[in-house]
């Protein structure tokens, strides 16, 4: 009978520390996303139970975190500091929070700024096209569209292919090349969380409006804070002119982004650099890359949470466009800058890292 509890107790106490272990490797994976409302505090199994006891930020995107497992009357805690790497949030070609629809003769596909400007005969295939919609509609696709890249839908949906509309394996490359009909369509493996913008304290904003033969070049040491920081409430960049920038800014909008109309082409970002150009739309803003009476080039990152982006005519974007919702008709073309990822500023997903570990 001794040595029947002395084994049950060495099985508990085995057992509590695994478990104690799974709830660090839960608090590991909450500290992915930057929101705590999804976090998981508390895992039941067959042998026993965790609990997350405290996450303390104890610096420089450094945490300790501690957890308790428990099986039957035994009770083992453990501790790990964890560092977290920000990621960009500029992860697609084009992705719609809400949806994405893509007509007409459209075309995305990537290539990467560091190794020079794009040019169609060596692209590379992550032109990806991507949304948070579960439901049938999500991504939807029609005319003569090409995606060199993959349709990704929700987190949990438990056939893909069932969100996209218009589906034709024949335009979808899958990323690979040659073409991979298996990978056309995937889910996310986890939720793609679109965090808020809004605009610094002590910056003002006021109307732009670029007109044609017309250039404007931001400076990163410009703007009312000193940082490159820039703020209007409507920015209109009309056919023939050019808004520009000497290194790295941040572009807010309140109001309402149109770019492209008039006569001639409209020029937007830094065609040799597209990451030294983000624009950020606030909850209320739309906006309109490129009409049907002109074009537009864009080299830059366009993010903006609650802002429905109609992206037409023939405009081209370089760089990457993360909306609640993106419409791209006529003879556009989007070329995912693979170099934009490296732009943390504004994150929404991170990699952690268990830098140590002991028990307690």
């Amino acid at each position: 009978v001794s040595e029947s509890h002395v084994s049950g107790r060495v099985r508990d106490l085995t057992s509590a520390l695994h478990i104690a272990d799974a709830g660090l490797d839960q608090a590991v994976n909450n500290l992915r996303t930057p929101s705590v409302a999804d976090d998981v505090l508390q895992g039941t199994f067959s042998s026993g139970s965790f609990d997350i006891l405290s996450v303390t930020n104890v610096g420089s995107q450094t945490y300790q975190v501690t957890a308790r497992g428990t099986a039957g009357s035994e009770q083992r805690t453990v501790e790990s500091v964890v560092r977290r790497s920000p990621k960009s949030i500029f992860q697609y070609a084009l992705f719609g929070d809400q949806s994405v629809a893509v007509d007409g003769d459209a075309v995305t596909d990537s290539y990467d700024s560091r190794n020079g400007a794009y040019n169609p005969s060596n692209h590379q295939h992550n032109g990806d096209v991507g949304t948070n919609e579960t439901a049938s509609g999500g991504i939807s696709v029609g005319g003569s569209i090409f995606v060199d890249g993959q349709l990704v839908v929700g987190n949990g949906t438990a056939d893909p292919d069932s969100a996209v509309t218009g589906y034709d394996p024949v335009f979808v490359t899958g990323g690979t090349s040659p073409p991979s009909d298996t990978q056309d369509i995937v889910a996310q493996p986890g939720d793609f969380p679109m965090p808020a913008v809004s605009v610094p304290g002590g910056v003002t904003c006021s109307d732009l409006q670029v007109n044609g033969n017309e250039l404007v070049s931001l400076t990163p040491t410009g703007g009312p804070l000193g940082d490159g920081t820039y703020c209007y409430t409507d920015l209109t960049v009309l056919g023939g002119g050019t808004l520009t920038a000497t290194g790295n800014v941040k572009v807010y909008v309140t109001g309402e982004l149109k770019l492209g109309g008039g006569n001639g082409s409209a020029g937007v970002g830094v065609p040799s650099d597209p990451t030294s150009m983000m624009l950020l739309l606030t909850s209320t803003a739309g906006a309109t890359v490129g009409t049907l009476n002109g074009s537009v080039n864009f080299y830059g990152m366009l993010y903006g949470p609650g802002a429905t982006v109609d992206i037409s005519g023939n405009a081209q974007v370089f760089g990457s466009v993360v909306t609640s919702s993106v419409t791209v008709s006529g003879n556009a073309e989007i070329h995912y800058d693979e170099a934009v990822n490296t732009r943390t500023d504004i994150s929404n997903l991170y990699t952690p890292t268990v830098i140590s570990w002991r028990e307690l």
